[in-house]
């Protein structure tokens, strides 16, 4: 008879820290979403904290292999559905269940939108030369000023703020050629 291989110990906190991550990273996006469907600032980030401990707490439930970011969502809007009603007993509220369900779904089609347009930008990113990256990071990452960079490098300033307006318009077609293809 043959003795049956003995499995590796799966380390749980493994799962877990790698489960954390994944929310913390969606946490900006949730945080938009939340906004888009429920526009009070104030009880906004007291819904996200609610939908990522509910999300935490029932981890065990969650599928692996199906879509984490659908289900943290789902969550999210059902926290904000009790938000919702709470704020109606304070009349804080005008719209109605339907108005909001459709302002959820066209959110969420948003959000869908958003992560491809990223990943485009992304990879679109990556082809830059080095100068051209660095000019982009100057000044939507640093909030350089050109005029600066141009007399450190003896240039005139409009030649650096041309350049950036070339990067820009290949950078749009870049994306919209990647994500044609994505379609």
């Amino acid at each position: 008879m043959m003795e049956p291989v003995p499995q590796p110990e799966i380390d749980p906190t493994l799962d877990e820290v790698a489960f954390t991550r994944a929310l913390e990273a969606m946490r900006p996006a949730l945080r938009g979403y939340v906004l888009s469907i429920f526009p009070h600032p104030h009880l906004c980030e007291d819904i996200v904290q609610e939908t990522m401990l509910f999300a935490w707490e029932r981890r065990a439930e969650f599928k692996e292999g199906s879509n984490l970011k659908a289900w943290v969502f789902k969550a999210a809007y059902f926290k904000t559905l009790a938000q919702r009603r709470d704020a109606q007993r304070d009349r804080l509220v005008t719209f109605s269940e339907d108005v909001l369900q459709k302002i959820a779904g066209a959110a969420e089609e948003r959000m869908v939108d958003s992560d491809r347009r990223l990943h485009a930008l992304q990879g679109c990113l990556s082809k830059l030369k080095p100068d051209d990256f660095a000019l982009l990071k100057l000044k939507y990452l640093d909030r350089g000023s050109l005029t600066a960079r141009a007399h450190e490098q003896n240039l005139a300033p409009n030649r650096l703020q041309k350049a950036l307006s070339r990067l820009r318009l290949a950078l749009r077609h870049c994306i919209e050629e990647k994500l044609s293809a994505f379609q």
